[in-house]
């Protein structure tokens, strides 16, 4: 864990060891509705209901495979004002660890006022296409020790609860996001015979590499156009005016997509 880690863990650990003991206020931890801002990137917003002020909190999650943790944004969220925000991703386990403190210097800050919202929005880039859900959970680390860790303004003093998280599986279909693909398409030329220029069109579910290959009878390439795109729609013309008449083949080539059509030059 590296050092900033370290630090939270210790700044905790103080106010968890100067906390007085009352009843916990009632709280829940829950992701929100999972919305598509651009290609191939998911964000799940995580929101907290709070009914007494929030000082600090410890949230560990664990994700399911196939996508990436790109960022975690506190940007217009309930904790953007607060001193201390941090998130240690790690996508080798899958796990991210959030930190959020009001207050670490002089100047007062106020604890999380009662209500409910989004504390921490997690960005997910999507990398298996065949991924077509996203499970959250809570979970725990020992070294150093995090947990879901709550602590509270009380009139005279702290108090400190361990959250239930209702484990989460988020739907990626039906997100509103028309311009992401849920498949790799290959489609049919247009117009088709065509003289002498053709639209030659592909769509891709996920970032990736790209070659189109235009071939003759005899298998013979006579074009090629290489490149690399973002989720989405692929649009590319092809001039055939120095080309004779017949039938000549396009095919898509990906890192996990291959399909070839026919085509009909006609002068």
């Amino acid at each position: 864990m590296n050092k900033r880690y370290q630090i939270l863990s210790i700044v905790v650990v103080v106010v968890l060891m100067s906390a007085m003991v009352y009843a916990a206020p009632a709280t829940k931890v829950a992701a929100g509705n999972a919305l598509s801002a651009e290609a191939n990137t998911i964000t799940v917003p995580i929101e907290v209901s709070n009914s007494t002020g929030l000082m600090a909190m410890d949230i560990p999650l664990k994700f399911s495979e196939g996508v990436r943790l790109k960022e975690v944004d506190f940007e217009n969220t309930r904790v953007s004002y607060f001193d201390f925000k941090i998130a240690d991703i790690n996508n080798d386990e899958n796990t991210v660890i959030i930190g959020l403190i009001n207050q670490l210097s002089s100047a007062r800050v106020d604890a999380l006022n009662d209500g409910t919202g989004p504390v921490a929005n997690l960005v997910f880039e999507i990398e298996d296409p065949a991924v077509n859900q996203i499970t959250i959970e809570a979970t725990e680390t020992t070294k150093p020790r995090h947990a879901m860790i709550f602590v509270f303004q009380q009139p005279d003093g702290q108090s400190v609860e361990n959250p239930k998280f209702d484990n989460v599986t988020v739907s990626l279909s039906g997100i509103n996001n028309p311009s992401v693909p849920d498949k790799f398409e290959l489609m049919q030329n247009y117009p088709n015979p065509f003289n002498p220029e053709t639209n030659l069109s592909f769509t891709v579910p996920v970032a990736t590499n790209y070659t189109l290959t235009i071939f003759n009878v005899l298998g013979q390439t006579v074009d090629q156009f290489n490149g690399y795109s973002e989720a989405g729609r692929v649009d590319i013309s092809w001039n055939a005016s120095n080309r004779s008449s017949g039938v000549y083949f396009y095919k898509l080539d990906t890192d996990s997509f291959t399909e070839t059509k026919k085509m009909i030059l006609l002068k």
